[in-house]
């Protein structure tokens, strides 16, 4: 059996939701740590938190504009794509950063907290990066054809 990602809206939604639920678990798991007696005030912990609400943020404006009609005229399939190289990129950085923050730590709940967040912050990179592949490949289809993927499609059946 062959897996394919099919490049449509609608994969990207069901992949933007994952997103959010697991964005919105990474960032109460960094404020956890944050009230963690045992966790150093440091950058690894705030620079978490900022990119968990870049994060939100840009998933906010890419649901937003692609679902709600009456904001769609703001959408953009390159800020699209834009936005969710720059995620990707983010999440790997807030990896290796919390590595090195949990190494620092004092307390075992504190360094389990950051064991979670690096897990997450992993599987959010690598769900991205899924996230990255369609949002290029509906920016390629939309610029050969005009139209997004899913508007195609219904064009087609209409006709039939």
């Amino acid at each position: 059996m062959r897996f394919t990602i099919q490049a449509t809206p609608r994969s990207k939604l069901r992949l933007d939701i994952a997103i959010c639920s697991l964005v919105a678990l990474t960032f109460i798991l960094i404020i956890a740590r944050v009230a963690n007696k045992g966790t150093p005030s440091t950058r690894a912990n705030t620079w978490g938190i900022a990119v968990c609400l870049k994060s939100a943020v840009s998933l906010a404006y890419q649901m937003v504009t692609g679902h709600v009609d009456r904001f769609k005229r703001w959408g953009s399939t390159k800020a699209n794509k834009i936005l969710t190289i720059i995620d990707t990129v983010f999440w790997f950085a807030l990896f290796i950063i919390s590595i090195l923050g949990t190494s620092s730590s004092h307390s075992t709940s504190s360094r389990a907290l950051g064991v979670i967040v690096i897990l997450l912050a992993l599987v959010l990179c690598a769900i991205d990066c899924v996230q990255s592949y369609i949002c290029i490949r509906i920016r390629k289809h939309f610029k050969q054809y005009g139209v997004l993927p899913e508007e195609t499609a219904m064009k087609s059946s209409g006709s039939v």
